[in-house]
């Protein structure tokens, strides 16, 4: 469904250029929920909105294909992307307190993505007659998300604001937006930030729910390693805006490769009968802006070597759809 290819995006700034997506490739079929993890800072989010264009000034991508059923979505036109967005791909923003607006009541906003796709139309009788059907189909459609996300008394709350929402149910209306025109790739953008761990089970059933009756791929952005080993079939796991390593999920994180992927293994912490130190990846992640053609992770890797400082590597296959970008497989 989605192949993404020697993907960049970078930021003109006074200090030169930042480059926030580094030359990022990776694929999601029909169906398939692939987790993106990393520490904060490291891309994810903006790898997202590069896909759906959506880069904020001073942004702009300057290389690469995003192929969206065999079709480039860099080579579509402003109009024929703002048909794609939300119909074709969805996104569920990481915050719903600032991605709903707070002066229009809650059942208004889900159904403004119906009405700007004319999913709803009428084509028959007076335009009178038209526009009554048509308000009345949308309506009955907004009802149904309400309903299918867990928003109890739908009839009533369509009427609320967000503010009279707990965080939990803004959530839940995020994703009916997300879902008004049935999409077929979601992309996730941390959904359960902020939210307590029963909201945080109660959202992620939903996703589960949605991807398994709707065959929906979701691409989900999380800092949990835990969510994404329940939630995910493949990781891909993010650092200075590259992808250092990829693969089903089970492969990467019961058998890391990457020193990086190692490091946030080992920053968990774990039950067990035997008590075990947790080891913090030291450092923090690099200023982008500073960032050479060498491993980014260098200066915080406890493996490197002399030839770290070489070149920068590619995605070596390691078996299986399992790779890693390091000079211990090269």
């Amino acid at each position: 469904m989605l192949q993404v290819k020697d993907l960049t995006m970078v930021y003109e700034t006074d200090r030169g250029k930042v480059k926030a997506v580094n030359g990022v490739n990776f694929s999601i079929g029909h169906g398939e929920v692939l987790g993106l993890v990393g520490e904060s800072g490291c891309g994810k989010s903006a790898t997202l909105l590069t896909l759906l264009g959506l880069v904020p000034y001073p942004g702009k991508i300057t290389s690469g294909e995003i192929l969206f059923n065999g079709e480039d979505l860099r080579k579509k036109s402003p109009t024929e992307m703002r048909n794609i967005r939300g119909k074709d791909i969805a996104m569920i923003f990481q915050d719903p307190m600032t991605a709903l607006n707070p002066v229009f009541k809650v059942g208004e906003q889900i159904r403004e993505t119906l009405r700007i796709h004319g999913l709803m139309q009428e084509q028959k009788g007076s335009w009178w007659s038209r526009r009554k059907k048509q308000n009345h189909n949308e309506r009955e459609r907004v009802m149904e998300l309400m309903k299918e996300v867990g928003i109890p008394s739908p009839d009533e709350r369509f009427f609320e604001y967000p503010h009279q929402f707990s965080g939990g149910m803004q959530q839940r209306v995020v994703i009916a937006i997300a879902l008004a025109c049935s999409a077929q790739l979601l992309l996730a953008d941390e959904p359960t930030t902020a939210l307590d761990v029963t909201i945080q089970a109660q959202i992620l059933e939903l996703l589960n729910k949605i991807n398994r009756e709707r065959e929906t791929a979701i691409i989900m952005v999380t800092h949990n390693l835990g969510m994404a080993a329940e939630f995910c079939q493949k990781i891909a796991v993010m650092y200075a805006g590259e992808i250092v390593e990829q693969g089903p999920t089970d492969a990467v994180l019961e058998n890391p490769k990457h020193p990086y992927t190692q490091g946030l293994l080992q920053s968990i912490p774990r039950i067990s009968e035997r008590k075990q130190r947790i080891e913090p990846i030291p450092g923090s992640v690099p200023d982008l802006a500073t960032l050479d053609e060498t491993c980014a992770f260098y200066p915080r890797c406890g493996k490197r070597t002399k030839a770290c400082l070489l070149k920068k590597y590619n995605l070596e296959d390691l078996g299986e759809g399992h790779s890693a970008k390091c000079a211990l497989y090269s």
